[in-house]
């Protein structure tokens, strides 16, 4: 599958432009939420984990995968003057919006990276960076792959933040694909409706005007486009290929679900199959987070959210391959601390990924998928013991996912035993991104976090090395000033 190399160029020459247009007078520096009217969107519940005592329990087990759709909508929000809700505040998807810099050197589909310096918004405690860098891997231009698209026309997708905006992403991605490749479309609304049964990926500019034809009207029967959607996933499966479902939708079905609990339940039985399932939500107003997250956690899938058609250019050209190709499924990590050396500590984010030893340790538990080249980075703070022997060990991690295609498990494991005088670029960032999601959530654990802290400390070129962190830069002032006023 070849890249389009320009595409890539364009992004990074259109964020620097909005980024270097972004002056003090635009208005692009001031955020203040206004009323959100009829907004009907909602999110899963996200509780905030507290502190854990070691001597209670000194172990913790997350479940890992690539989804980042929550820093795409947080920007969204903040730059159409949209609050940000607790529950659109998903720490650790933020964290994985972002590219770092680890490399993974081994044989091994995963690699762990690990780091702790001072806490930034808590001078007390300490923080612990654990990142997992999965290997960078070329799609398999030998093997065709076997697409559905599951498109939502329903008459909800009528704006241009949702079903204009779909056509055009979806269209980056026909580009992209090889000739034997297989491609369906399968429509929802009122009804569902087989617009393209096993295309070829040579016939680009025919799939292409199907897609750009599409119009909204009617309501959402969403269960019925999906049952519909795997049973052509199943009927050109490619085996040891990628089968894979996109669902593009605002989330919202509204009709002929009796229970979402229901349509999981379906979908985690389809898993077993070997087909995956790629969530990509648009728009705004009556955006249904919780349900788009629901449904791709339980399809051995991701979920990103597309604000614009430089986001479908990330997720579609150039981190194509993370999209595409899943390198680790059932991903979780155990991280076991030092007693003797920790006292308590907090998981930032990962509030419904949180697993039991149980979990952790039966083979059969649904984790989550990583995605190739693609970082998941866990926050931990930690307050330390006093009067410590010299360089212990302070925390141990297990990984543990296994080869999507074989099932085989692999295992690996990192122990920690350093406290770092100066941290490096990637954990001022990475606490930096942390610190404005505690803001955002006014989390009872924010300490001394300030707008100005998170400024003061990333505003380094040797921190912005990308478009995409500068502009988490500018996202960060927008809600100072925006506050300030």
């Amino acid at each position: 599958m070849v890249l389009k190399r320009f595409f890539v160029l364009s992004l990074v020459c259109v964020l620097f432009f909005t980024i270097g247009c972004a002056s003090k007078d635009s208005g692009y520096h001031n955020y203040v939420p206004r009323d959100s009217g009829g907004n009907l969107e909602s999110y899963l519940e996200l509780v905030e984990k507290g502190y854990i005592d070691t001597a209670t329990n000194n172990k913790v087990n997350v479940s890992l995968d690539s989804s980042n759709a929550a820093y795409s909508n947080i920007r969204r929000l903040i730059n159409n003057g949209r609050p940000v809700v607790k529950d659109a505040v998903n720490i650790e998807q933020m964290l994985n919006y972002f590219n770092y810099s680890y490399v993974n050197d081994t044989d091994k589909a995963l690699k762990i990276f690990t780091e702790v310096a001072d806490c930034p918004w808590n001078d007390s405690n300490k923080l612990v960076q654990i990142g997992i860098k999965a290997k960078e891997f070329e799609l398999d231009n030998e093997k065709p792959n076997n697409f559905v698209f599951l498109l939502d026309v329903s008459g909800s997708m009528g704006f241009d933040n949702k079903l204009p905006l779909m056509i055009n992403a979806f269209k980056l991605l026909i580009d992209n694909l090889n000739d034997q490749d297989r491609i369906s479309i399968v429509t929802y609304a009122a009804g569902d409706k087989v617009v393209l049964d096993g295309g070829f990926g040579f016939e680009k500019t025919r799939i292409s005007a199907i897609v750009s034809d599409l119009t909204a009207s009617g309501s959402t029967h969403g269960s019925k486009g999906i049952y519909k959607a795997y049973e052509l996933a199943e009927k050109y499966f490619v085996e040891g290929g990628n089968n894979r479902v996109f669902l593009g939708t605002d989330g919202d079905f509204n009709v002929g679900i009796t229970s979402i609990e229901g349509l999981k339940r379906f979908i985690s039985q389809k898993r077993e199959t070997g087909v995956y399932l790629t969530v990509l939500g648009f728009g705004e107003g009556n955006l249904k987070a919780s349900t788009m997250d629901t449904l791709a956690q339980a399809g051995n899938g991701n979920y990103y959210y597309i604000d614009s058609i430089l986001e479908a250019q990330k997720v579609f050209v150039s981190e194509l391959g993370g999209t595409l190709m899943t390198v680790a499924k059932d991903t979780k990590a155990q991280v076991e601390f030092n007693p003797e050396v920790v006292e308590k500590y907090r998981v930032i984010g990962y509030e419904n990924k949180i697993l039991t030893d149980e979990e952790f340790e039966n083979e059969e538990t649904d984790a989550g998928e990583i995605g190739a080249g693609h970082t998941t980075v866990c926050l931990i703070e930690i307050v330390l013991k006093e009067n410590q022997a010299e360089n212990p060990e302070i925390f141990k991690c297990t990984l543990r996912y296994k080869d999507p295609t074989t099932f085989i498990s692999n295992e690996i494991v990192a122990t920690c035993s350093e406290i770092t005088e100066i941290p490096s670029n990637d954990f001022i960032f990475a606490s930096g991104v942390a610190e404005f999601g505690l803001l955002l959530r006014d989390s009872e654990f924010k300490s001394n976090a300030s707008y100005n802290n998170i400024i003061e400390r990333i505003d380094k070129p040797e921190i912005l090395t990308d478009a995409y962190r500068q502009e988490f830069l500018e996202l960060v002032r927008k809600v100072r000033n925006g506050n300030q006023n």
